[in-house]
């Protein structure tokens, strides 16, 4: 396309015209085909993200080894056949470590004066599920369809290590698929509860808010937690027709949890986090 207001041939783009003639069982074609070429300056990106996905995993650099597998344990079938434990190694570095996921160069214990490989055993996450994890470490992006599939497993090690980027990805697409109803709501908020994903607790609360009558009759609240009564009271005013016209109401009460977040990203500041964390936050930062 021509830059606006200057015909095609005095356009920034250089353009070029293709003709090809065809004939199907005695019908004849004229195929005309218009490419665009771009003739401003290519500038190449910025190549560390790349550099930094090359060194993932790489045993002649790496100054760590994670060796990552189940402990070893009694078969289901027989007890008297223990499973051998079997490990995959995954290798690091420890610079990049220290600064992109203390908590995994932390179980590295100190620097080995020897010069040698640092071996950690991580026996609490799957394999897989660790290649995910030291893979976004290393600037990588993980598969939206990976996400969705091992958000839940994603969710746990990214908390478990702090690797909180990862844990909000993954979040936002457990969410999704949740699929949040009567039978699970309480599982769900539990368990978004002791992962500190505020983002699932607000998705069981604002479903308890609008099946308020249906949730008091069929759940059992008797393991609800105290502490998020309000978070449940926000979702209910925030589902309120009322709304919050004449009333004394901090506007950042009123925020949804991506808001929240949005805002504190913004500030610089860490977006994990409860609401009721992340409000004051942001007020301590105002």
């Amino acid at each position: 396309m021509a830059a606006k207001g200057l015909p095609w041939w005095r356009s920034s783009r250089r353009t070029s015209v293709r003709f090809c003639l065809s004939s199907v069982r005695g019908t004849h074609y004229l195929i005309v085909s218009i490419e665009e070429e771009s003739t401003t300056v290519f500038v190449p990106k910025n190549p560390l993200v790349k550099m930094m996905r090359e060194m993932f995993n790489d045993g002649t650099t790496a100054d760590v080894c994670f060796e990552v597998g189940t402990a070893e344990g009694k078969d289901d079938d027989d007890d008297r056949t223990k499973r051998a434990k079997t490990t995959t190694p995954f290798y690091a570095h420890r610079s990049i470590l220290e600064k992109c996921a203390p908590m995994l160069a932390a179980i590295c214990g100190s620097n080995n004066d020897s010069g040698g490989v640092a071996v950690a055993s991580v026996n609490d996450v799957k394999p897989h599920i660790f290649h995910h994890l030291l893979f976004y470490v290393y600037g990588g992006s993980i598969p939206e369809e990976e996400l969705k599939t091992h958000a839940k497993g994603i969710i746990d090690a990214a908390d478990k290590y702090s690797i909180i980027n990862l844990k909000l990805a993954a979040e936002a697409l457990y969410v999704q698929p949740a699929d949040i109803s009567l039978d699970n709501a309480m599982d769900n908020l539990l368990y978004a509860d002791s992962r500190n994903c505020a983002l699932l607790k607000e998705a069981v609360m604002n479903f308890l808010a609008d099946n308020h009558y249906a949730a008091a009759s069929n759940i059992s609240f008797a393991d609800f937690p105290g502490h998020v009564v309000k978070d449940l009271l926000v979702a209910f005013g925030r589902n309120s027709k009322k709304g919050v016209h004449g009333t004394n109401v901090d506007e950042l009460t009123t925020l949804c949890v991506s808001a929240l977040r949005r805002k504190l990203d913004k500030m610089g500041l860490e977006v994990d986090g409860s609401r009721e964390a992340m409000i004051d936050s942001i007020k301590s930062h105002s």
